[in-house]
């Protein structure tokens, strides 16, 4: 099959976020490390790594899509290949770690503690406050390769890296995992960056299904 769209999930959750987008032709729809079928831990600039050479193994352009620390993978992604036609980051954040771009780091540190104390109920709670939903339909992630790639993202800064590229980045207003003034800071690390802020929380996509549609068959 040669592939036209690739997605990339959030943090905690599996390709099963995606499933309104599932009837989408020529889509591939990937697991983060230690998520849903992919149990084993990878970093992130190695799974960014792999993504780009299955880009570079098409034909023609791809369209990037990636949610949270998968928008991530793709800004990592879109480092590596030149072979994206549409790269569109929804909830992303340049730095995680900062109370402006993404998280209270005490609210972060709080999360990790909880994380080993209390995985499974931790992780709903996650969920809930971004998604409004538990998503107890969506297998838990693997502990420890999942806590070590949330590690990963607390640890990644991009503030001084640059896209050269066009980005299209979607952001919910009522966003409490990460801050929507990084949308503002994009325009500092992307060339062309298109912004739209919705009135939604960290998971946009999931009430505006046609925004992401639109945006790649247009």
């Amino acid at each position: 099959m040669e592939i036209k769209h690739i997605f990339i999930h959030g943090w905690s959750f599996d390709k099963n976020i995606w499933k309104d987008y599932f009837n989408i032709k020529n889509a591939l729809f990937l697991d983060l490390p230690s998520h849903g079928e992919n149990r084993e831990y990878q970093s992130l600039q190695d799974f960014s790594l792999q993504i780009a050479n299955i880009i570079n193994s098409q034909k023609e352009k791809v369209n990037l899509i990636g949610w949270s620390i998968g928008a991530t993978v793709s800004f990592l992604t879109a480092l590596q290949t030149e072979n994206i036609d549409k790269l569109i980051l929804i909830g992303f954040s340049p730095k995680f770690n900062d109370i402006n771009l993404g998280s209270n780091p005490k609210f972060i540190k709080a999360f990790l503690i909880n994380l080993q104390k209390d995985f499974e109920n931790t992780i709903y709670n996650f969920r809930k406050n971004a998604t409004s939903d538990e998503f107890r339909d969506i297998k838990l992630p693997e502990k420890e390769g999942s806590i070590k790639l949330l590690k990963d993202f607390i640890n990644i800064d991009l503030t001084e890296k640059f896209l050269n590229k066009k980005a299209f980045i979607i952001h919910g207003k009522d966003d409490i995992i990460v801050n929507p003034y990084a949308t503002l800071f994009c325009k500092n690390i992307i060339k062309e960056p298109v912004i739209y802020l919705t009135n939604s929380n960290h998971a946009p996509f999931l009430e505006n299904k046609d925004l992401i549609k639109d945006l790649i068959v247009e």
